[in-house]
């Protein structure tokens, strides 16, 4: 699950209508959109306690990967914040799945408008224990 919940978040396709933004889960679960180069300081000051990570990089059973303060938010990227706590820990499913919650959530408001369709259809089953698809 962890590897289909990372791409998901990080294909900029998911975003069809913003596609050159940059997408960053907050801690609130909302999702702020940012259209001009942005260091990843200037968030963590919004939200301190927390440090921002690439979608790109959640595995589970792998470390955190947080962004520098003087790393710049790519664009057409996705991050997500986390609480500083979990610096020195290993991603889980419970981290994966809150993030699929929220992009999920967001499919089903776009796709209400009827421009995404919605991946409510995936189940938990549906993944073997290291994210690959089922047959």
């Amino acid at each position: 699950m962890g590897n289909y919940v990372s791409c998901t978040l990080s294909n900029p396709q998911v975003f069809k209508n913003s596609s050159r933004s940059t997408k960053v889960i907050l801690p609130s679960g909302e999702i702020k959109k940012i259209q001009q180069p942005t260091k990843a300081a200037e968030l963590m000051l919004e939200a301190p306690n927390f440090f921002i990570v690439n979608a790109k990089s959640l595995k589970i059973g792998r470390r955190f990967c947080p962004l520098n303060a003087d790393d710049e938010l790519g664009k057409a990227n996705v991050y997500a914040m986390f609480p500083m706590h979990k610096k020195n820990y290993v991603v889980t499913a419970g981290d994966m799945g809150a993030l699929f919650v929220t992009a999920n959530s967001v499919l089903k408001r776009a796709s209400s408008k009827g421009k995404i369709r919605d991946l409510a259809g995936i189940h938990d089953g549906d993944f073997t224990e290291y994210g690959k698809k089922r047959c």
